[in-house]
């Protein structure tokens, strides 16, 4: 799943393209998406309006058009935004969306696994999903006192927490186990034991990761693209996250793999040691 970074190269490259052109039309595809707004809703909404901005929360892209409505996009496990000339994508497999821009450029929606959500909202309405969105990494109020706030007196394992959306928006598995590496951090250590100083480690190398990440167009995986269909460059630095087995690149220790709350997580046990006494449990 595209995580902040890569939401955030989207917008970035999308933003300048689409501000000021006018949606001429709402094209459907035959199959839907996990949570979609009904394709009558989408044209009567957009057809005719200008884009105003594209802006982003946490993972979720929110395009802004004349009159106040929003539109809500979320890429799912494997959604993407691909911007080109029109009509040269005809044959494009697993399109479920397309836009017709004024420019003769077209916007489509590509999603082979279809989680992905489409949803356009009224002024004055905040999206539902945003609502349970926390805050953003960069945001001014997050100070490593905040997050020990947020974490008192809990149990759960810090990388779990890193994960929760409803705290910190946009971290997923990858830079998560990317962020406790950098932090020294191991990724069982109850979060409520961390000091002040750690938070502020913490917070810190999340904050670098996820800028250089965008620097560098993100990670791709398996199926993130940026608009333009480039790849991410990131993956060749990830230190820690897919490479089990592998050496650290501090200490030569081989990186080690283990599962928590379902997702695979990596770490190194000599630069990221256990915690003294019981780990807490995996949730």
């Amino acid at each position: 799943m595209p995580e902040l970074p890569e939401v955030e190269v989207i917008r970035r490259a999308l933003a300048p393209r689409l501000r000021g052109r006018r949606i001429m039309a709402v094209i459907w595809g035959d199959k839907g998406l996990r949570a979609q707004s009904p394709p009558e809703k989408l044209r009567a909404g957009l057809t005719g309006r200008r884009i105003l901005r594209l802006l982003r929360r946490g993972k979720y892209l929110l395009m802004q058009v004349e009159g106040g409505d929003t539109l809500l996009l979320h890429l799912g496990m494997t959604g993407r935004l691909l911007l080109g000339p029109s009509p040269g994508e005809k044959n494009l497999p697993h399109v479920h969306l397309v836009f017709d821009l004024d420019d003769g450029s077209r916007l489509l929606f590509q999603d082979v696994r279809r989680f992905g959500q489409v949803l356009l909202y009224p002024p004055g309405v905040t999206p539902e999903p945003l609502a349970r969105v926390g805050q953003e990494p960069f945001c001014r109020q997050v100070t490593p006192a905040w997050l020990q706030g947020q974490a008192r007196h809990r149990r759960r394992p810090v990388k779990n927490f890193l994960l929760d959306g409803r705290v910190l928006a946009g971290i997923g598995n990858i830079y998560a186990a990317e962020i406790l590496f950098a932090a020294g951090l191991h990724p069982e250590t109850p979060v409520g034991e961390l000091t002040l100083g750690q938070w502020e480690k913490l917070l810190a190398a999340t904050r670098r990761i996820l800028r250089r990440a965008i620097a560098r167009g993100g990670t791709t995986v398996n199926d993130y693209l940026q608009p333009g269909g480039g790849t991410g460059l990131f993956q060749v630095e990830l230190a820690v996250y897919g490479r089990a087995g592998e050496p650290c690149s501090r200490c030569g220790t081989p990186i080690r793999r283990v599962v928590q709350a379902g997702r695979s997580t990596f770490f190194c046990p000599r630069c990221q040691p256990a915690p003294p006494g019981p780990l807490p449990p995996d949730a």
